[in-house]
């Protein structure tokens, strides 16, 4: 059972090698094949790992990491079969774009499969555009990726999708002054 569904969520980061093997249900139960290989493997490497649980027992996670100091990534963002479309996903969402922001991050990416319209709309829903492989960069003002694509692990029938926390720290090549950023 995933939790009685009004049962309140409670966010927690998952530190250390046994904790984070407290994932791998949500993890087996949202991908199939080489995402729910990388996810696993990713288990282990990312920075940040947050569950979303409900009387205790995780119902969600998202595995997330930073691509540079200005630059938040969601590699990983899954729900419980039983728990999905009740806010989770959302609350896990929501939680990350409050700690990149906190930290200073000026744009956030996801990558997700073109046919999964749940995710699309759940990152859509907080924001999320798609990223055009040509747009000017984030560092410019734009929400384009280059250099950075590499490093996300992108595959053929995903979209990027990215968000933009802050305004650029540099406009058209001039600084901006100290307290505008």
């Amino acid at each position: 059972m995933a939790g009685a569904p009004g049962a309140p969520l409670e966010l927690s980061d998952l530190a250390g090698p046994a904790e984070r093997e407290r994932a791998i249900p949500a993890i087996r139960d949202g991908f199939v094949g080489v995402y729910r290989w990388h996810a696993k493997r990713q288990l282990r490497e990312v920075p940040w790992v947050r569950a979303a649980r409900r009387n205790g027992e995780i119902v969600g996670v998202a595995l997330l990491d930073r691509l540079l100091p200005e630059v938040g990534y969601v590699y990983y963002l899954t729900v419980l079969g039983g728990s999905r479309r009740q806010g989770v996903g959302r609350c896990l969402l929501q939680d990350a774009l409050a700690r990149y922001r906190a930290d200073g991050a000026e744009v956030v990416y996801a990558a997700v499969q073109s046919d999964n319209a749940a995710s699309l709309a759940l990152f859509r829903g907080q924001g999320f555009r798609e990223v055009a492989r040509k747009e000017t960069s984030w560092r410019d003002g734009g929400l384009g990726a280059w250099g950075l694509r590499s490093r996300m692990w992108l595959v053929p029938g995903e979209q990027l999708l990215g968000l933009r926390l802050r305004p650029p720290a540099v406009v058209a090549g001039a600084e901006r002054p100290a307290g505008q950023r």
